[in-house]
């Protein structure tokens, strides 16, 4: 009896020193299932960068490693010293020492690193001066962390990008951004800022959601609004080379208003020139966003007044019966009950005691996934997590909002290795649960299933790209093909969300499916025949369907559309209208073509429903245009509503979630443009277009620059190029292919060509230095000729041309089939080139 006592005492000290051993590192208190807590306020050190007298970059710490090379944030720029300080604001920390890493951004490897134990003191604030010793090269981004370790052991680390820029007159450009950021605020100073404007007639001078350049000199100087500017304002460099630089500058206003006291989140964007004789504005803008206040709620009206947005397609979820409503303002969640005239802030990162910087960080965001007519609210929080048991991290945290207790209860977290901006460019895709507690969301090009209830990870699909699946939330369903390749894509694969039955759509032998998208809650996919499908010269899948299919989540088809002859090769939707784009088989030459031929369109019906609860706008004379949620006619509003906020309920199991591949698969091009990821992109003349037509920077997979706007040279001539012309079974495509390859290799005669497409020669003759420029304009990728790389373009179905220069009037090409170089002007060649398709080829040298 004895033994079995002793057994039983020694199992319940292991069991109590285990609790203090897991539970020692356990910031939040543990409570039954009946307790809550508040979430922990931010404690995070801020970071900023100081060159000379000028701090810019604050920097937010991570808890967990992101690869440096991943992490494009900010730019800090270089002197010739290769040196820059570090200014620590520790709040509630005490920091003791400095790590600091350099990292090259084409494949993160390491190429010094240091430790700084002797920091200085400045006021309520530590510096440390790091100096790399490592030979940078001039132009190059290379990435940095540091890392910050307290007196109590805890690491954060910090990101930035620096490059060595010594002539890139960033102290002018700093003082010119500030300058005129000062002088709008000042209704005096502000008239000096006319000169850099560019007002245009046709501009929206209706609202001050958005102001850019050419928004009236009033709405710049924020009209008769007085907005005063609460915490500090540091400028982040987004971009900056020897001409130009873009900065950002984020803070948050106070005004009065028509309503009383208002605040608002606001973000300026400025790109700007540098000359020795002035200072030029290139583009300025600058959005604004209303921070919701219950208070400021219109009993007259019995609205909800949102203000000031750029997001007036704001989602309001309600319950079947109109009684009750959530919505996301500003990255904080609200719950309505009309009944009880009661509403929640079910989540929000902001706190009562505000720095104006770490709680109100915004890169993350909230979306509701569905509500009951309970009032039960499932919401994900994804992206950067500014205070609580995740701060500093990276992921994605499933909750439940219990309305009945008003509390929220954390159902699930996955960590991520990323940045919220290149999270967010996947995930935003699709996310949904259902009743059954099963969580749906893609990543990696991945649809997982996610058993709340069993904790089972389920991979539905894989190889699932952004236009092989489309989704309807009314209808509770996503639809996929089962492969991307349009020759392997033989099934359609409909997903009831609710129920998890599918539907299955099979192609007929020798045939193949193409998903196209969705119309109303009804999916587009045509049929092609195998053999129909071709390459086409710039390498990309010409898939001509013989027939449009519309059909509904079950699978029955409730329309279709085919011509004799014709072939549609791609859709576009808009309202109930579907735009055909198509083709006509054609025998030229003794070989098959498809040609262009006019549009067609498939009308469908639509049922236009009135909703109960919507958005509504007025005008007032301080802030213009506002937006304000209406409640269903016949409800008034006698009192402002009670509020609250929610409390979290702490479990005691492990909801974490780890994925294979937590740093997402981005496509192979990244935008950077007005501050941020403008997009991903599979082609490389979808990234430039965009980013030529955004000012921004396009950077592919391994983080190479593929192009950043500049100031291009007026004129440009490359040299050393030897003409191949037409000769035998060498014709005028093969012929610039030639002329590229041999130039890119510094040889005359690099040997023969394998035969193919022009892409697919290129691709042979260079690999994945090759840059398909299909779909950008002869503007934009004269931007390779000014970096001294030719560009291969089709004047033609059948003839190419290779552009070696250009000035303010002309391009000079080599045409093989002319066999001379010649002169064309740009009106003519643009022109040319778009009758042809606006093909353009060329590769990535080394000097970019």
């Amino acid at each position: 009896m004895l033994k079995y006592l002793y057994k039983g005492i020694i199992l319940l000290c292991i069991f109590a020193g285990s609790l203090y051993y897991f539970g020692r590192d356990i910031k939040e208190e543990v409570f039954d299932i009946q307790k809550t807590i508040k979430m922990d306020e931010t404690s995070f050190p801020i970071l900023a960068i100081r060159l000379g007298k000028a701090e810019i970059n604050l920097l937010h710490g991570y808890s967990n490693n992101l690869n440096a090379n991943m992490v494009r944030d900010s730019i800090t720029p270089l002197d010739s010293d290769q040196s820059f300080e570090v200014v620590i604001d520790g709040k509630e920390n005490d920091v003791k020492r400095v790590i600091y890493e350099l990292r090259s951004v084409t494949d993160n490897k390491l190429l010094e690193t240091d430790t700084i134990n002797a920091l200085e003191k400045e006021e309520n604030k530590k510096t440390a001066k790091i100096k790399f010793k490592t030979e940078l090269g001039e132009g190059t981004e290379y990435g940095v962390k540091i890392t910050l370790v307290t007196s109590e052991s805890r690491k954060m680390n910090y990101y930035t990008r620096v490059k060595l820029q010594p002539s890139s007159y960033y102290n002018e450009k700093l003082d010119f951004v500030m300058d005129f950021h000062d002088s709008i605020m000042d209704k005096d100073k502000a008239e000096d800022m006319i000169i850099y404007l560019e007002p245009d007639a046709d501009a929206d001078n209706t609202t001050l959601s958005y102001v850019n350049i050419h928004s009236s000199f009033e709405l710049v100087r924020w009209g008769d609004l007085k907005p005063q500017i609460l915490g500090s304002v540091v400028p982040a460099v987004k971009e900056i080379n020897p001409d130009t630089a873009s900065v950002e500058l984020k803070y948050i206003i106070s005004a009065e208003t028509e309503s009383g006291l208002e605040y608002y989140y606001v973000k300026e964007f400025y790109r700007v020139r540098y000359t020795s004789s002035r200072m030029y504005l290139l583009n300025y803008e600058r959005t604004m966003e209303s921070v919701f206040d219950m208070e400021l709620t219109s009993l007259k009206e019995s609205e909800f007044k949102l203000g000031i947005t750029n997001q007036p397609d704001t989602d309001l979820v309600t319950s079947s019966d109109n009684n009750k409503l959530s919505f996301v303002r500003q990255r904080e969640l609200w719950y309505y009950n009309l009944a009880e005239n009661s509403a929640v802030k079910v989540f929000s990162f902001r706190q009562e005691n505000t720095d104006y910087v770490r709680d109100v960080y915004d890169e993350h965001d909230v979306r509701i996934l569905s509500m009951d007519d309970d009032g039960n609210i499932d919401f994900m929080v994804y992206g950067y997590m500014n205070r609580g048991v995740y701060e500093g991290r990276v992921g994605i945290v499933l909750y439940k909002y219990y309305s009945g207790e008003n509390r929220i209860e954390e159902l699930l977290y996955i960590p991520m290795n990323v940045t919220y901006q290149i999270l967010k460019e996947e995930l935003d895709s699709f996310s949904y649960v259902n009743q059954l507690d099963v969580f749906y969301f893609i990543l990696n090009h991945k649809i997982y299933a996610y058993s709340l209830i069993t904790k089972e990870l389920t991979v539905i699909a894989s190889g699932v790209g952004a236009e092989d699946f489309v989704v309807s939330k009314e209808e509770h369903y996503i639809a996929w093909q089962n492969s991307g390749d349009p020759e392997e894509s033989t099934e359609i694969v409909i997903l009831d969300l609710e129920s998890g039955k599918e539907e299955k759509i099979s192609a007929p032998a020798g045939n193949n499916l193409n998903l196209l998208g969705r119309i109303n809650n009804n999916i587009i996919y045509g049929f092609v025949k195998t053999d129909d499908i071709t390459t086409n010269l710039d390498g990309s899948i010409l898939v001509p369907m013989y027939k449009i299919a519309i059909a509904d989540s079950q699978s029955n088809i409730l329309k279709e559309y085919s011509k004799k002859g014709y072939y549609v090769t791609g859709t576009t939707v808009k309202d109930n209208v579907i735009t055909l784009e198509r083709v006509k088989k054609e025998n030229q030459d003794g070989g098959i073509h498809y040609v262009s031929v006019q549009e067609d369109n498939i009308l469908n019906t639509i049922i236009n429903e009135t909703k109960a609860i919507g958005l509504t706008t007025r005008v007032t004379q301080k802030t213009l245009t506002e937006f304000y949620i209406s409640l269903p006619s016949g409800f008034n509003l006698e009192e402002k509503p009670e509020y609250n906020n929610t409390i979290n309920t702490v479990i005691t199991e492990d909801t974490t979630l780890r994925l294979e591949g937590a740093e997402v698969m981005k496509e192979p091009y990244t935008v950077y443009a007005l501050g941020g990821i403008a997009g991903i992109y599979e082609q490389a003349g979808a990234a430039v277009h965009q980013a030529y037509m955004a000012a921004g920077v396009v950077l592919n997979q391994y983080q190479q620059n593929i192009l950043e706007r500049g100031i291009k040279s007026t004129t440009k001539e490359i040299g050393n190029i030897t003409p191949i012309y037409t000769s035998g079974d060498t014709d005028s495509i093969a012929a610039c292919v030639g002329m590229m390859r041999n130039y890119q290799s510094g040889s005359k005669d690099s040997g023969n060509l394998e035969s193919g497409t022009l892409y697919e020669m290129l691709e042979k003759s260079m690999g994945d230095a090759v840059l398909n420029l299909t779909g950008c304009t002869l503007e934009e990728v004269l931007y390779y000729i000014n970096k001294e790389v030719p560009v291969i373009a089709m004047k033609n179905e059948d003839s190419a041309v290779l552009i070696i220069g250009y000035d303010a009037y002309n391009i000079t090409v080599i045409d093989p089939s002319l066999h001379k170089s010649m002169k064309i002007g740009l009106n003519d060649s643009t022109d040319m080139f778009e009758k042809a398709g606006n093909l353009f080829f060329t590769y990535l040298a080394d000097n970019q």
